[in-house]
């Protein structure tokens, strides 16, 4: 992680943050930069929906549901199989979110990544 290398990565983006406004074209950018870098992953999810509900014709809240989608598969993949039904409730939630993703952002550059995500994904 970035974060781990550059330790005043943190501090440096809660600074460019005051430093803009709602309206900036870097302020979403930043949020989803801080959002990334929560450690915590319910937390981290959370972040990234807000982002995107918030900023969904901006590049950092497209990013923000792409990453969400990233996220849920990884949660999915965490789950034990001895937990059948959450291991499919985060795959129904990592199939969902890389849907609409496609459906939102069909023409985006992560696109056809997020096609191959999603082909990727176990049908049940």
């Amino acid at each position: 992680m970035i974060a781990t290398r550059l330790p005043n990565y943190p501090p440096h983006l809660d600074v460019l943050l005051e430093q803009t406004e709602e309206g900036d074209s870097l302020h979403d950018n930043i949020l989803l930069a801080q959002a990334k870098l929560v450690a915590d992953e319910q937390l981290r999810a959370e972040k990234l929906g807000k982002i995107h509900k918030q900023y969904n014709q901006t590049d950092g809240g497209t990013m923000a549901l792409y990453e969400l989608g990233l996220l849920k598969i990884s949660l999915w993949r965490q789950q034990p199989d001895s937990n059948a039904e959450l291991k499919k409730k985060y795959l129904e939630d990592a199939r969902a979110t890389l849907t609409s993703f496609i459906n939102s952002y069909p023409n985006h550059f992560c696109a056809e990544q997020v096609k191959n995500n999603l082909a990727g994904l176990p049908a049940n």
